[in-house]
């Protein structure tokens, strides 16, 4: 018996199958605001834009990779609805969800990077005697139980971001080099302008940084076992001067998130 040959036809094999499973499916890249995919969607090979449900699809190749980019919406409401609206219309293979935050670890500055490892919803839950209680991710059936209160990102996806970003260069925010970090990322209908709130949102959950949409984006990838990542930029640190640093710094944080994307996509060159 040809050991050799047997497994070179099986290698063949299993490419044909991968190849019929994997068909049409695209790499979903995903931002709340026109400032975090601009630059993704300016450089799309073979653009093409689709509306469906209100939202605008760029569908294209980027990075040798086949994708589809949206404009999510601010807010976990606008995220949790284009994320329905995208998995209802394409084949998905994986989500990147790319753009601004505010810092809130202690050492995190305005251009630092977030990689999230997992993401918590901070302001679901019950409120009693002036008490809040966060809840965990509520399953859909009534006959699974409550889910984590955290929601963890792709193991395989974190792995292969924190090897693309160690070749790449990012745009100097506030006269430093940005900073990579990998954590918690805290998710809430909330533009956070306190340094007490974001204080107490790193003591509660070890959080480095928060926004408004990716826990909600998260839920529904888990639903749908899309695997997913959530990367951001922070632009400010969530404090009294956030609002300011917003303004001076989300549009070089967007366009760092989006190289990260970029480099991400070229690290997997093999569709997922």
């Amino acid at each position: 018996m040809d050991i050799t040959r047997i497994y070179k036809s099986f290698l063949v094999v299993a490419f044909l199958l991968f190849t019929l499973v994997s068909y049409g499916q695209r790499i979903a890249i995903m931002g709340a605001m026109e400032q975090e995919i601009q630059m993704l969607t300016e450089d799309l090979m073979h653009k093409k834009m689709v509306v469906k449900g209100g939202i605008t699809f760029y569908k294209g190749k980027l990075e040798g990779q086949k994708v589809v980019i949206l404009k999510a919406g601010v807010g976990k409401v606008n995220a949790a609805y284009s994320s329905a609206i995208l998995f209802e219309n394409f084949k998905v293979s994986a989500l990147l969800f790319t753009g601004v935050a505010g810092g809130v670890g202690p050492e995190i500055q305005p251009g630092d990077v977030v990689l999230a490892e997992q993401l918590v919803q901070y302001d679901f839950g019950k409120l009693e005697r002036d008490q809040f209680t966060v809840w965990p991710f509520y399953p859909i059936s009534d006959l699974q139980e409550r889910q984590s209160l955290y929601l963890k990102t792709d193991a395989l996806l974190l792995a292969s971001a924190q090897k693309a970003v160690a070749g790449i260069t990012l745009e100097n925010i506030s006269g430093r080099s940005p900073r990579f970090y990998t954590g918690t990322i805290a998710t809430g209908d909330t533009f956070v302008n306190s340094a007490e709130k974001a204080a107490e949102l790193h003591a509660a959950y070890d959080a480095l940084a928060t926004e408004m949409e990716g826990a909600a984006v998260a839920q529904i990838c888990s639903f749908r076992k899309i695997p997913f990542l959530v990367i951001r930029s922070c632009s400010d640190n969530a404090n009294t001067n956030a609002h300011v640093d917003y303004q001076k710094f989300v549009l070089p944080a967007a366009n760092n998130s989006a190289k990260i994307v970029r480099a991400l996509l070229n690290q997997i060159r093999v569709p997922l």
